[in-house]
Order: structure tokens, then C-alpha cells, then sequence
């Protein structure tokens, strides 16, 4: 009975050691040096109000596919200034057994559920921050500007990257065909579209109105040389 006693009493100790471990604990993995998960979020170009709301509902439909160490970057992006918001991994404990869990010290799930916490929070923030933006005026080609730019030179290779951007130019009603002439001049007129490129990147729940999508083709000129030469990989998640 007393060495019962006393191996229970070494797993109690240990139990209490581990649930007073520093937060400073590491949730990446060995693979996770690149950022699994890149996230441009365009906060400008949500003017529209179901905008709004598929943009929210995208980013709570794509958190649900982060892993325990999978390592997130957000980068908010105004006018052509691209900023990273939050570049970490997602905190979380590996699986154990009971007996297991007790002996190692690497992980503890109390603090890990507390930087569970903050990490959401910041995520929130962050999400939040970049609606505030949404009166701002600007210039849809300088938002593909920049995230080209931000690419240029990296190696993409297994990250996923997600933008979200509703594709609408500066105060256009996206069920009026006649709202975006004047946008349309503005784009022509002040960029070279023939020299903007997109990366491999994925553009989810833009706005897909006729009108929007008419946009954007228009400012192909017909296939001419100046004319626009990108196509947007999309997908909606709703």
C-alpha cells in the first residue's frame, strides 16, 4: 500500500507541475516553419452589407479547417500597404493517453486552452479592425497590386492562400451596371492593366453579381494587349 501511496503521490506532483508550466509553449510542428495557412483580408472593400456578412461567414467556415499547429498568418491589407497581423501557430496539445499526459511536461492543456483564448480573441480583433475600413475610399487594382507585391519572390509551394476581398471597386452598387462607368474610366485610365498580375491564391465568397462580373471583363478589352490578363480563382463557402 505505501508504494502505491507513494508512486500516486509522484503523479500528483507531477500533475501539479505541469499545470503551473509557463505559457511560453510551442504549438509548431517541425513542418510548420512556412505559415500553412496565408490570409489577406481587404477590410476597404467591404462596403457591401451581404458582403459583410459572406466575408464573416467565410472566415468562421475556413477556421474550422486549422489543426493544432498549423501556422497561421493574417495580413490586412490598406491601399497598397501590406501589413501581417498575426503570424503563430494554432495552440492546442497533442493527444495522449491518461498516464501519459501526466508524465510529459511539454504541453499543458490549461495553458493551452488560455492561449486558445487569446489567440480567438486577436483573431476577432483583427477581423474587426479591418471592417473599420470599410468607408475608406480605393483603388481596387492597387489592392491586387499589393498582393502581388507581398508574393513576389516567395515560394508559395503548400501554403494555402485565402483572399478575402469582395472584388468590387470603390462605391458601386453591385446590381447597377451603371455604377461602375465611372469606376471603370478611373481603373483604365490610372493603371497599366497589362502588368498587373494575381499569385496562386483563392479569392473566397467575392461578390458575384452580374454586373461585377461584367466589371472585370470589360476591363479585359477584348483580349487587346492593355487589357487586364488575370483570372480569379474563387470559391464560395457559405
Amino acid at each position: 500500500m505505501r508504494l502505491i501511496y507513494k508512486v500516486l503521490s509522484i503523479f500528483a506532483f507531477i500533475f501539479l507541475l505541469n499545470s503551473t508550466v509557463n505559457a511560453a509553449q510551442k504549438y509548431c510542428t517541425k513542418e510548420d516553419v512556412q505559415s500553412k495557412f496565408i490570409i489577406h483580408i481587404y477590410g476597404e472593400s467591404y462596403q457591401n452589407v451581404d458582403d459583410k456578412r459572406l466575408f464573416l461567414r467565410g472566415l468562421d467556415k475556413l477556421q474550422s479547417k486549422f489543426t493544432r499547429g498549423d501556422k497561421i498568418r493574417i495580413v490586412n491589407h490598406t491601399g497598397a500597404l501590406a501589413t501581417t497581423k498575426l503570424d503563430k501557430c494554432l495552440p492546442g496539445c497533442p493527444k495522449k493517453g491518461m498516464i501519459s499526459s501526466i508524465l510529459s511536461s511539454e504541453c499543458s492543456e490549461q495553458v493551452a486552452k488560455k492561449d486558445m483564448v487569446l489567440f480567438k480573441r486577436k483573431y476577432v480583433k483583427i477581423i474587426k479592425n479591418a471592417l473599420a475600413k470599410s468607408s475608406n475610399e480605393y483603388n481596387v487594382i492597387d489592392h491586387l497590386v499589393s498582393l502581388d507585391d507581398f508574393h513576389r519572390g516567395r515560394n508559395i509551394g503548400k501554403q494555402k492562400v485565402f483572399v478575402f476581398h469582395s472584388l468590387l471597386p470603390y462605391g458601386v452598387n453591385p446590381n447597377d451596371n451603371n455604377s461602375f462607368n465611372g469606376n471603370f474610366v478611373k481603373v483604365s485610365q490610372s493603371n497599366n492593366l497589362s502588368e498587373v498580375n494575381v499569385p496562386d491564391v483563392v479569392f473566397i465568397n467575392p461578390n458575384r453579381s452580374k454586373a461585377t462580373l461584367k466589371f472585370w471583363n470589360d476591363l479585359k478589352y477584348d483580349g487587346h494587349e492593355d487589357g487586364l490578363n488575370i483570372s480569379f480563382n474563387t470559391e464560395i463557402i457559405d
